[in-house]
């Protein structure tokens, strides 16, 4: 059966080079404009701390956040970036302050800070906590602001604040639009509700359009787990064990093989590096080496991500199904013998493709618990070894004898326990989405009361 879905996605666009110089500084003046409040809010909300000398362990005090009327007051050139984008600025850092006050009131330091102390550079202070708001540095690279679209209601001959009519992106407060290069028809159907303009190392600018669609989707497989009336036989499953050396092996022995791009432009960047480390800072020589060394990373990333879409496009196209491990990719990735090849694959970006995917073909991706031992299991009769070494690769079954390969088994037991948890993981999922829906339906309901 299929019904109407709303749905939220996104496309990104790269911006047309051929744009008048006022669009690309009007951008560069909204993001230090947003970098600057976003600062302004983490400097505020440490001299709060100070003042009530908060320490680690302590309840931590409400602060109350800055108002961007205010804000203008005290540096009129506010006034000439988007209002929306410095009031999103704002919002970002109220959920980094939330996200740091629901941790819990013991809080780690982070590594640096612990070094720091040790060495009697810096002592210990709450800037040091683990998940608490950082400031936004330019020379990080933090060149992005965000703004949403408004639709006005009951007035005739009105347009949206932000509207796409051929390859022109008109934004708030931007004059005549910009120009994107359209690489994918963007749907007419399409809702737009934010736009987040980015500017990456290269100097190529992006624009990134959120919005919302109502689309058909094949519903029978959440139908029948909210009724409990049993899954449709001959569902298609895939398990995939997470790979080092081969992105993934799925349960038919299948291998990705993943060219590891990094890996083949390692010495290339290698040899950039030590160039640009004998160049005199901010001479010409220096940034001509600089940006070859960016043009090289965002040829690596955009290699990257075009084999994981269309790794995760034939997979979902063949399957109905796809269980992983919930392994802790953070985790492993500062590990020192893993973290390069992780951060290489990018399987933690492959795993969000096929979720979304997957959503608009009815299904899921299904997670297994993390601690299940997929590995010292044996697929055949369910034999679980006490003890298995990483180094070894092949997997022997004292008990009845079966030998193959320790990933491929590993797949074969992630699939089949996926399988089990199935009906149950997707009724959990289609719950948590409708829970989410009806909290967004009340906050839509607040905010018109509270406009009207």
């Amino acid at each position: 059966m299929e019904i109407p879905v709303t749905m939220n996605m996104a496309q990104k666009y790269a911006v047309s080079r051929d744009n008048p110089e006022e669009v690309f500084q009007f951008f560069l003046k909204n993001f230090g404009c947003a970098r600057k409040v976003y600062n302004l809010s983490v400097d505020n909300y440490y001299k709060h701390l100070e003042a009530a000398g908060y320490t680690s362990g302590n309840k931590i005090p409400k602060v109350a956040g800055l108002k961007a009327s205010e804000l203008k007051k005290e540096y009129p050139y506010l006034k000439e970036a988007d209002s929306l984008g410095i009031a999103n600025s704002l919002m970002d850092f109220s959920e980094a302050v939330r996200r740091f006050r629901g941790q819990g009131s013991h809080r780690e330091y982070t590594k640096r800070a612990l070094r720091r102390d040790r060495s009697g550079t810096e002592s210990l202070s709450f800037r040091g906590l683990k998940g608490i708001p950082k400031f936004h540095a330019k020379a990080l690279g933090d060149f992005s602001y965000r703004t949403a679209a408004q639709y006005p209601v009951g007035k005739n001959g009105v347009r949206p604040t932000i509207r796409l009519e051929g390859d022109i992106l008109y934004l708030p407060k931007l004059k005549g639009g910009v120009r994107i290069l359209l690489h994918r028809d963007f749907p007419k159907d399409a809702r737009i509700g934010s736009v987040t303009v980015s500017m990456d190392t290269d100097g190529t600018f992006y624009v990134s359009i959120g919005y919302t669609r109502d689309i058909r989707v094949e519903m029978s497989l959440q139908q029948a787990a909210m009724d409990g009336t049993g899954m449709p036989e001959g569902l298609a499953f895939l398990g995939l064990d997470y790979s080092q050396s081969d992105f993934y092996v799925d349960n038919e022995g299948r291998k990705a093989n993943y060219p590891k791009y990094y890996r083949q432009s390692e010495e290339h960047l290698a040899r950039l590096q030590k160039s640009l480390a004998r160049k005199e800072k901010d001479s010409l020589a220096y940034k001509k080496v600089l940006g070859q060394i960016q043009k090289l990373n965002t040829k690596i990333r955009n290699q990257r991500k075009d084999f994981l879409q269309k790794e995760s496009t034939l997979l979902v196209s063949e399957y109905d199904a796809i269980v992983v491990e919930d392994i802790d990719l953070r985790g492993m990735g500062g590990a020192l013998t893993l973290g390069k090849n992780l951060h290489d694959n990018g399987f933690g970006l492959f795993r969000q493709m096929l979720s979304y995917k997957l959503r608009r073909k009815g299904s899921c991706l299904v997670k297994i618990d993390r601690w299940y031992p997929s590995s010292k299991t044996c697929c055949q009769c369910s034999n679980v070894l006490e003890v298995l070494d990483l180094k070894t690769r092949t997997y022997q079954c004292p008990h009845c004898g079966m030998t193959m390969d320790r990933d491929w088994n590993a797949a074969a037991n992630i699939c089949a326990e996926g399988m089990r948890i199935f009906p149950e993981y997707l009724r959990s999922v289609v719950e948590a989405e409708q829970e989410a829906a009806l909290k967004a339906a009340d906050r839509h309901r607040r905010r018109c009361r509270k406009a009207s």
